[in-house]
C-alpha cells in the first residue's frame, strides 16, 4: 500500500537522487579518468533508472493495494470479512487511486510545460 503523499514522495526522490548523484560522481572520479561530460551522462542514466525503478515499484504497490481491496470486498460478500476490514481496504484503495491520479496529473503538466519550451 502506498502510504506517502505526493509531496513526501517528491522529497524522498530528491533526497535519494542527490545522495546517489554525489556518490556516483565521487566513485567514478576515483576509479576512472572520465571527462566531465562522461560523468554527467552516467549520472543522468543512473538517475533515470532510479526514477524508473521507483515508478515501477510504486505502480506495482498501487495495483497490489487495489487487488487486496477487491479480495476483501469479495470476502465480505461471502461473509468472511468484517465491515471494518472492508472499510479499511476501500479507503486504502481510494487513497491509492487519488495518489496515482495526482502523480499522473503532475506528469502531464510537466510534459505540457516541456512541450511549450521554445527550442
Amino acid at each position: 500500500m502506498i502510504e506517502m503523499s505526493v509531496g513526501r514522495v517528491a522529497a524522498a526522490y530528491a533526497a535519494n537522487r542527490s545522495a546517489n548523484v554525489g556518490g556516483l560522481a565521487e566513485t567514478q572520479a576515483a576509479t576512472s579518468p572520465l571527462s566531465a561530460a562522461g560523468q554527467t551522462d552516467a549520472v543522468a542514466a543512473s538517475a533515470e533508472s532510479d526514477f524508473g525503478g521507483f515508478l515501477d515499484k510504486s505502480i506495482s504497490q498501487a495495483v497490489d493495494t487495489l487487488k487486496e481491496s477487491e479480495r476483501v470486498s469479495l470476502a465480505a460478500v461471502s461473509g468472511k470479512a468484517s465491515a471494518q476490514d472492508v472499510v479499511r481496504s476501500v479507503l486504502a484503495a481510494e487513497m491509492t487511486v487519488q495518489s496515482v491520479v495526482a502523480i499522473r496529473d503532475k506528469m502531464v503538466q510537466a510534459y505540457q510545460e516541456i512541450m511549450r519550451i521554445a527550442v
